[in-house]
């Protein structure tokens, strides 16, 4: 196996706590996504259009118009469109109840701390060179959250779903950005293997599943045995479909943990990519919400800052050059628990008399997932860089 230089060192290191997961994840950084890479060749040199409406006809189930697609693009959709055995859609009801119980809690803790550990990754390598920062950004923030609130949502990830169309649809995304880095000469090969790997989809989806239950904890979400084993059966499916392997598809928290914890290990320390990716998504944050003025705007993400050096811890949030402001520490998370623990018992009392706050809360997220178009857009980045790709 030859190892990308950049993983070498991490390699080594992972290797002394778990050698056959630190083997597995690093065998996975030379991988892709044989199904979907296979959908996205067969698709090239068809007009964007057509590129779309193949898609959308597969998602929807419409046989009409799939007739006319590419072999590929038709048996990529039969392979996909039955779930697994391990899937039961029964099983998802008690994490939704506890993802929107505390879903204003898990907002804070999906951009305060998971995708900002998330780009600590190389695969922040593969976003900065697209050029999707700061004005994409608050695109790519809200449609973020719109697939985390949509596979959150009882049916959600049922054939006709808009989670199941949303994970499918982020599963090709990657697919495409992958065929436009390996043609492009601003990706190193020998030094970052492949581009948006197999091993980055799987370490992304422990860190949205068992890496997020463990952050809105320690900030104040409580969540039943039942409902944390739960969360972790509709982000394995949401794995499945977005092309997570079966070698490191967790089948529960503490397996998904583990796998982060050693795929982090592998993982070389945060480059300039990185802290540009990081800092984006701190700036992002205020725009996703519509604050417009300069000094609210400045206030939050002060507060963001502060909150994430908390989560992340003061030596990754150093790396990623946050401002050096170390007085929130465990303070800043105790407020919050108090917070939430003070909110519940006030709902308590108003049950019945005025919308509960989990209610305020679902309104909210729902508020600053919506993007520009009612419908989800099939289209596919049609360039590498955003300021020459057309909107997706």
């Amino acid at each position: 196996m030859q190892i990308p230089s950049s993983y070498q060192p991490g390699y080594k290191e992972a290797l002394l706590t778990d050698p056959d997961l630190a083997k597995t994840y690093i065998q996975h950084i030379l991988i892709g996504d044989p199904d979907a890479d296979a959908l996205i060749n067969g698709l090239a040199g068809i007009d964007e259009k057509q590129q779309a409406e193949f898609i959308r006809a597969g998602m929807d189930l419409d046989e009409e118009v799939l007739r006319d697609a590419p072999q590929v693009v038709q048996e990529f959709f039969e392979k996909i469109g039955t779930p697994p055995a391990w899937f039961d859609p029964q099983s998802v009801y008690p994490g939704c109840r506890g993802f929107h119980a505390y879903s204003d809690l898990f907002l804070t803790a999906f951009v305060a701390d998971i995708i900002i550990r998330g780009f600590t990754t190389l695969i922040s390598q593969s976003f900065f060179i697209t050029g999707r920062l700061t004005d994409w950004g608050v695109r790519r923030l809200r449609q973020n959250i719109r697939h985390l609130l949509e596979i959150m949502l009882p049916g959600g990830l049922e054939r006709h779903g808009e989670g199941w169309k949303l994970s499918v649809r982020l599963r090709l995304v990657h697919a495409q950005v992958r065929r436009h880095l390996i043609a492009s000469e601003d990706w190193d090969h020998e030094a970052h293997g492949m581009p948006i790997s197999a091993a980055h989809v799987a370490l992304a989806s422990c860190n949205f599943s068992g890496m997020m239950l463990h952050s809105a904890a320690r900030i104040g979400a409580r969540l039943t045995d039942e409902e944390r084993d739960s969360f972790m059966k509709i982000w394995r499916y949401t794995a499945h479909l977005m092309g997570v392997p079966e070698a490191l598809l967790f089948s529960n928290e503490t397996e998904a943990r583990e796998i982060f914890r050693v795929g982090y290990i592998c993982e070389p320390p945060p480059g300039l990519e990185a802290i540009a990716m990081a800092n984006s998504v701190i700036a992002s944050a205020p725009l996703v919400i519509g604050l417009e003025d300069r000094d609210e705007r400045d206030e939050l993400s002060n507060y963001g800052y502060r909150l994430s050096r908390s989560l992340l811890g003061d030596e990754l949030a150093d790396q990623l050059m946050f401002p050096n402001d170390r007085t929130a520490g465990a303070g800043t998370l105790a407020y919050l628990r108090l917070r939430c623990r003070i909110q519940e018992i006030i709902d308590a009392f108003r049950w019945g008399k005025i919308p509960r706050q989990r209610g305020r809360n679902f309104m909210t997220l729902l508020d600053i997932s919506m993007l520009d178009e009612d419908l989800i857009s099939y289209r596919l980045p049609n360039r590498l860089h955003a300021d020459a790709a057309s909107r997706w």
